[in-house]
């Protein structure tokens, strides 16, 4: 049962400044006050829409379209997949501008030699443990592994030309970006429900 209302919310948060919802949350169940995530969000969501705080509301879990929708934790999805498109306009279409063939040949390196190692990166590292650099470095050797097996693929098949090698790469960087999406998606996910039952 929740003992919350908006009266104690305000009141701690104009004695502790908390700056997330998440301390917030931490610091009401350090005071006894239970609250529900609804109830509490709810609060928040009033007082935030009548300008009196402003916090930052977690990312969504409740669906993967929510986690989708939060674009600071899904960026390189939506990057990925443009790229991808992009160049497999500028490819199939053959544009000779030199503008459009320097951009063809800007996300031609991007699609070859990092989309597809950075896609398989986060499908095998969810949680980011990770540091940058580390990623980087990870995601250009496992593009070029990524890019030579598939280079191998179309030219066992007589497919090597440069709109099937771009198709593929593509279909590669695409559905691996989702699934690693996906991955961290039930990472947070499951994190969140362990901190919650622990609490």
């Amino acid at each position: 049962m929740t003992n919350i209302r908006r009266e104690l919310v305000i009141d701690f948060l104009q004695k502790y400044h908390p700056s997330s919802v998440a301390e917030l949350r931490s610091g009401l169940a350090s005071e006894d006050i239970r609250a529900s995530d609804d109830d509490l969000l709810n609060i928040i969501r009033e007082l935030q829409r009548d300008g009196e705080i402003y916090l930052s509301i977690p990312v969504s879990l409740d669906s993967f379209s929510g986690f989708l929708s939060d674009t600071r934790n899904s960026w390189w999805i939506f990057a990925t997949v443009m790229i991808s498109l992009v160049e497999i306009f500028l490819v199939g279409y053959s544009v000779q501008d030199p503008f459009l063939g320097s951009l063809r040949l800007l996300f031609g390196l991007g699609l070859l030699g990092i989309l597809p190692g950075y896609a398989t990166v986060q499908i095998l590292f969810p949680r980011d443990p990770l540091s940058l650099l580390e990623q980087i470095l990870l995601s250009i050797f496992l593009s070029v592994v990524v890019s030579i097996g598939l280079g191998v693929i179309l030219g066992a098949g007589y497919f090597f030309n440069p709109t099937s090698g771009v198709l593929l790469s593509s279909m590669y960087a695409i559905v691996v970006s989702t699934l690693a999406g996906y991955r961290r998606y039930s990472a947070l996910r499951g994190s969140r429900q362990r901190r919650f039952q622990s609490a």
